[in-house]
């Protein structure tokens, strides 16, 4: 990938590395101000879920997700979006929730900021490293 947009989907592997401070790149993305910063509905339910599994308290959890509501439009699921997800899951060997929050980055013309390597190679991702 060579030019990230204007719009940028952050999934849940950016959001996190953002608030555990393990990569200086989601940062950047999330605080320069020079993105529209978008978020797929999944992406909520996986950090909530990874936080809950790490026994975090539960006002850091809602600290968290209403820092993401307020910074980022969230995505909402929709036939178009399940429709095509299900065409690039097949295309490029991806699990149902990573093509989903893949395809609402494409339908919404955004770059995918994420940390896994699953979408190492795709058009309109960028890897954090």
């Amino acid at each position: 990938m060579s030019r990230i947009g204007e719009r940028v989907l952050i999934d849940s592997s950016a959001w996190l590395s953002y608030f555990l401070a393990e990569n200086d790149l989601s940062k950047k993305f999330i605080e320069d101000g020079n993105h529209l910063l978008m978020t797929s509905v999944l992406s909520i339910f996986e950090i909530k879920r990874k936080m809950l599994v790490k026994n975090a308290k539960e006002s850091k959890i809602k600290e968290f997700l209403n820092f993401i509501k307020a910074r980022s439009v969230l995505i909402e699921l929709n036939d178009n979006i399940c429709n095509n997800a299900a065409d690039l899951s097949l295309k490029h060997n991806l699990h149902t929730v990573d093509s989903l929050i893949y395809c609402s980055a494409v339908l919404n013309n955004a770059t995918l900021i994420s940390g896994d390597k699953h979408f190492e190679g795709l058009e309109s991702a960028f890897i954090l490293k």
